[in-house]
């Protein structure tokens, strides 16, 4: 415990500090706390990685997707829908290829060149939507796309997810068992949106009146928790859960004046920047120095492939070029989803550590680029 204590101590005071100095420099500061992970994690080995540090950091992404939930108005997204959906298909496809093509040339295997294609199918809904918010594009034209696409984009994953762990598991496909969850997934998903809205925001109500006013925090975290539970066993990653709990209870009237500032506080002033300064510390710097040639090729052809399927396609939908780009640079980052596939195939004896290190470093490396290409852009074209 006396190890998590520190880890925690110093992994907070980094990503705070240099948070700070990235927004002082007009940077993100998600930019800031990856780079305070690297610091203090492989540079100078203050921060190990640890079971414990993993489990109290993961509660930030669990935070930041309920946030972003609660903000995001789900009957504003729904004439995106089909769009969104045609676009994820696109960006998902030509990243898959990517992903293969990398894979295949330079491990010179089939079964890896799948799996890293398959790691590298889903866009961090997280990580896009807060760096659209990071330069006022909250709410916009290309946000509100994004996130139809981020949507859809987290149904094909978990179809890939569901076909590539039925391999692990089976040796082969098994498409009934695909099918299944994916009428389950679906089911769960409307479910939560349309009853499951109603029954959270009567059951919230009821603690309106009580005279602990921070029964107002913790009956929606209880929410939170809740679903993600349930979302990880309908085979829903819990951090969809998590967004779908915010959508589902933001039409309360206690969600802006009471719940959102509570929620923020405890998010962005603990358990956020911990989580994005920890991933940075499960780098392994020489695997990273070994293979970077390779991170960079997954990097230019992934990045290519969301941008082409998902921003250059969207000007048949009536975009204009500006927000082509931010639609197409929104897609570029990576997270949790890739993590998890990488994970389960090291586990499973599918792939080598080296092939694990490779995902890691293209997820951070994505989750870095995004923020600075966004702000390259709007600096041209600002709202």
């Amino acid at each position: 415990m006396t190890d998590l204590f520190l880890g925690i101590a110093i992994l907070l005071f980094s990503a705070k500090l240099l948070g700070e100095l990235f927004e002082r420099l007009n940077l993100s500061s998600l930019v800031g706390e990856i780079f305070a992970g690297i610091i203090v994690g492989p540079v100078l080995g203050l921060v190990m990685p640890s079971e414990d540090l993993r489990l109290v950091t993961n509660f930030g992404i669990l935070l930041l997707l309920f946030l972003i939930g609660l903000s995001t108005k789900f009957d504003e997204v729904k004439s995106n829908v089909y769009v969104g959906s045609a676009l994820a298909i696109g960006g998902c496809t030509l990243a898959f290829l990517g992903g293969f093509l990398v894979g295949y040339l330079v491990f010179n295997s089939v079964q890896v060149g799948i799996i890293l294609g398959v790691a590298v199918i889903s866009t961090s809904t997280a990580i896009t939507l807060r760096s659209l918010t990071d330069i006022g594009a909250f709410q916009s034209k290309p946000y509100k796309l994004a996130l139809a696409i981020d949507i859809a984009d987290e149904v094909i994953a978990i179809m890939a997810l569901a076909l590539l762990t039925s391999y692990f598991s089976f040796g082969a496909v098994e498409i009934w068992k695909v099918v299944t969850l994916f009428l389950a997934v679906l089911g769960f998903f409307f479910f939560i949106l349309t009853a499951g809205s109603k029954i959270l925001g009567k059951f919230l109500s009821l603690f309106q009146t009580m005279r602990d006013e921070q029964i107002v925090l913790s009956i929606p975290l209880v929410i939170l928790f809740f679903i993600a539970f349930v979302s990880e066993h309908v085979g829903v990653a819990a951090v969809t859960g998590a967004f779908l709990a915010g959508v589902a209870i933001n039409k309360s009237p206690l969600v802006e004046p009471v719940i959102v500032p509570k929620v923020k506080a405890m998010s962005y002033g603990f358990f956020v920047p911990m989580f994005f300064a920890y991933s940075a510390v499960l780098l392994d710097v020489k695997s990273v120095i070994t293979f970077f040639p390779a991170i960079l090729a997954l990097i230019a052809t992934v990045s290519l492939g969301k941008v082409l399927g998902c921003g250059f396609l969207a000007k048949y939908f009536g975009y204009n070029g500006f927000d082509q780009k931010l639609i197409g640079i929104g897609m570029i980052p990576h997270g949790e989803y890739s993590i998890i596939i990488a994970q389960l195939a090291l586990l499973g004896g599918f792939i080598k550590p080296e092939l694990y290190t490779i995902v890691i470093a293209f997820v951070i490396i994505s989750i870095v680029i995004t923020p600075l290409l966004l702000k390259l852009v709007n600096g041209r074209n600002r709202f």
